[in-house]
């Protein structure tokens, strides 16, 4: 397993890590409320923080980047800035102004935000909460443009189907749910799953919208074909805990990111490897990784985790590797999946019960405001 190419300290505790869309510059979400910049030289190995921004005033459970825009007072210097949307306990979500430095647009949520997914459009995004509602907003009205309450338990995840009309949302009451960004209230309901007996935790869609991905409490990974949204039609096993964070890296090929501190590439349905995982690519030592992302060229890809320092930087290469089939050096984690799955198929269509695992309760502990025991940080 390669090591990372960086690591970054933040000053509270880490829930959400992103890439700024055009400039090597990581945004951390933390515990206090603030996000904070941090620029970075891959190629050096160093990082140093350049901006926090206070952009709630309880912790900011998510951040993402929506877009670039000229702003008004710099058209004339055809000068850019970033702008990125964020969800918190306070039960605000708030657009901020990179360069200004502080929320220029803020909304009250039904419950604290859990999930956050930037749409197609000018400052447009969707929020999930604690308690299973949904909104989409746009940042020219103070409300939210469309919204549902279909679920009954924390949005814990949100991605966006290829048709771009079709938002797909993880849920801790155990399904999937599958709505209309065009339709509100039970009208915007396409399809929801059969209870899964377990939590969803994360997702992502694959194979050229296909198949949905989820992260479950378990560790197994259930595979969802577009279109018939009743029941997993396929499952990758092989994790050991929870699978709380899940980043695309090709239509054949994913990160996962597990309450065992590990970071894995798994093969989704590919031609040559079939559904597996293929081997740890990075690691945070025992603590939970809280969240994946991938840079905007597809070279490297950060991780989020309870510890210090809470953020890491890898390169994509060896995950993107194995996914071609070539060896590795993740000997760690192919030993480990071999070791697990030698009683199991890698993905299995059958119908047969599986045995629950002991739930840990980590997420719902996130949710609540509860950082795990030994990771520092103040009240959420």
């Amino acid at each position: 397993m390669a090591a990372s190419l960086l690591s970054i300290r933040t000053e509270a505790h880490c829930f959400d890590v992103q890439f700024h869309p055009s400039e090597a510059i990581l945004a951390s979400a933390t515990i206090t409320g603030e996000v904070e910049l941090h620029r970075f030289d891959a190629s050096a190995g160093t990082s140093a923080c350049i901006r926090k921004i206070a952009s709630h005033q309880d912790s900011c459970r998510v951040a993402r980047f929506l877009c670039e825009q000229t702003s008004s007072a710099t058209a004339s210097s055809s000068s850019s800035s970033a702008i990125f949307a964020s969800a918190s306990a306070d039960r605000f979500a708030a657009m901020t102004d990179v360069e200004a430095g502080k929320p220029f647009w803020t909304c009250k949520l039904k419950a604290a935000g859990n999930a956050l997914l930037p749409l197609s459009g000018r400052e447009r995004f969707a929020v999930g909460d604690d308690d299973g509602g949904l909104r989409v907003f746009d940042g020219r009205g103070k409300k939210a443009a469309v919204s549902w309450s279909e679920n009954s338990d924390f949005i814990s995840d949100l991605a966006v189907g290829v048709d771009g009309t079709s938002l797909c949302a993880t849920s801790g009451d155990g399904t999937l749910a599958v709505y209309d960004l065009r339709k509100a209230g039970e009208k915007g309901l396409i399809a929801m799953s059969d209870f899964q007996d377990d939590e969803l935790l994360s997702v992502a869609i694959v194979r050229d919208g296909k198949k949905v991905v989820c992260g479950s409490q378990t560790g197994i990974l259930p595979i969802f074909s577009w279109g018939d949204f009743g029941d997993q039609k396929d499952r990758i096993k092989g994790h050991p805990m929870s699978v709380d964070a899940m980043v695309k890296l090709s239509e054949d090929g994913m990160l996962t990111g597990s309450s065992d501190g590990k970071i894995r590439a798994v093969a989704t349905h590919s031609k040559s490897l079939g559904s597996c995982i293929l081997g740890v690519v990075g690691e945070h030592g025992e603590y939970p990784i809280e969240r994946l992302a991938l840079s905007p060229d597809g070279c490297y890809f950060a991780s989020a985790s309870h510890g210090q320092p809470a953020v890491q930087l890898w390169s994509t290469e060896a995950a993107k590797r194995l996914l071609a089939g070539e060896s590795v050096d993740a000997t760690s984690g192919a030993q480990e999946t071999a070791e697990a799955e030698a009683d199991e198929p890698d993905s299995d269509d059958s119908d047969d019960d599986i045995a629950p695992k002991k739930k840990r309760r980590k997420l719902k502990d996130k949710r609540k405001g509860k950082p795990p025991k030994g990771a520092g940080g103040g009240n959420q």
